[in-house]
C-alpha cells in the first residue's frame, strides 16, 4: 500500500479516511462510512449549478478542471463536477483511480450500499479495467442532461471550448 500524499493546507478542514481527504461530494452511509467513488446527487447538483469544487466545496476560480474518461471526451461532458486547480493537483495524486493505483473498478457495489439498486453504467464498470483519465481545463461549462444518461446532470464543454485537455499522469504503479 502506498503512503497517501500530504493533505494541502486548504483541505485541512475536510474529514479524512485512510489518510485521504473525503471530497465534499462524497456521500456518507447511515452508519458513517464514506462511499468513495459515488456521488451524492444533491451535492453533485450544487457543485454543477453553483460552480463549486467537488473536493473542497468552495466556489470555483476562473479556471477549473473537469476529470474525464475517453467516453466523456467523445461526448464533451462528464457527470463529475469540476475541481479547483489545487484540488485537481491533490486528486491526481491521491485518488486511486486518477493516480493509477487501482487497475480495475470495484467488482461489486460498495458493501454499505448492499441491496441498493445500481445504474447500468455502474454494473458495466464492475471489475472492468481502469480507464485513462484526462484533465479538461475550462473557464466555463454548461450544465446539461448527460447524453447517455439524460436523468444524470453533466458539465459540458460542447459549446465552450476548453483551455486545454491533458492526460492525467499515472503516478502509481498498477
Amino acid at each position: 500500500m502506498t503512503t497517501p500524499p500530504p493533505v494541502p493546507a486548504h483541505l485541512l478542514d475536510r474529514p479524512l479516511a485512510g489518510g485521504l481527504v473525503v471530497p465534499w461530494i462524497t456521500p456518507v452511509s447511515t452508519d458513517g462510512v464514506f462511499l468513495f467513488g459515488n456521488l451524492a446527487e444533491l451535492s453533485q447538483h450544487r457543485c454543477l449549478h453553483e460552480q463549486r469544487c467537488q473536493i473542497c466545496g468552495r466556489p470555483l476560480p476562473d479556471e477549473a478542471v473537469l476529470f474525464a474518461r475517453p467516453a466523456d471526451l467523445r461526448l464533451r461532458c462528464t457527470s463529475e463536477p469540476a475541481t479547483c486547480p489545487p484540488c485537481a493537483a491533490y486528486s491526481a495524486r491521491a485518488c486511486p483511480m486518477l493516480s493509477g493505483a487501482r487497475s480495475t473498478y470495484r467488482t461489486a457495489t460498495h458493501p454499505a450500499l448492499a441491496g441498493t439498486p445500481t445504474s447500468r453504467q455502474q454494473r458495466l464498470r464492475q471489475g472492468a479495467p481502469a480507464e485513462r483519465w484526462f484533465a479538461v481545463h475550462v473557464q466555463q461549462y454548461d450544465v446539461i442532461g448527460h447524453p447517455a444518461r439524460p436523468e444524470t446532470l453533466a458539465a459540458s464543454w460542447q459549446r465552450i471550448p476548453p483551455l486545454r485537455i491533458e492526460a492525467v499522469p499515472v503516478t502509481a504503479s498498477r
